[in-house]
């Protein structure tokens, strides 16, 4: 997931994503009030009525509609994961979140020098709470 107001970044790995897998991530980290959009994989369908969401059907050539419909935003972020991942070869199953962590806290921190990065990790209670996630 992707927030297009601020560029939060949450990234968690997934295999067989069934319809309560998306509801639980959404209900976890995105704020009630998003709008989201997504590609026309059926299991989104459990969004209905819980979140305004709209999907772009990629299976009949539409990518993208009128109001900032598509998914390009998180297309482009995983532009950027594949060849940060491609650097750590041999990534296990059991490891592979540890992987994501570490790749969602460079990119939510990527506007923050290196000093501020590690008050971060070394005093993480200064934060003022988990983070939502705006607009996906």
């Amino acid at each position: 997931m992707v927030s297009r107001a601020g560029g939060r970044v949450a990234i968690a790995p997934a295999a067989h994503v069934r319809s309560e897998d998306i509801l639980k991530r959404a209900s976890k980290n995105i704020d009630p009030e998003a709008r989201i959009y997504h590609d026309d994989y059926r299991s989104y369908s459990i969004l209905d009525g819980a979140y305004r969401h709209e999907a772009v059907n990629h299976s009949l050539g539409e990518y993208a509609r009128d109001g900032g419909i598509h998914t390009n935003t998180i297309e482009a972020e995983f532009s950027i994961l594949r060849p940060w991942w491609e650097n750590y070869r041999g990534v296990s199953k059991e490891h592979a979140y540890l992987y994501c962590s570490h790749y969602q806290l460079l990119r939510n921190t990527r506007n923050m020098d290196r000093v501020q990065r590690a008050k971060l990790i070394l005093f993480p209670q200064t934060l003022t709470g988990p983070p939502t996630i705006n607009q996906i």
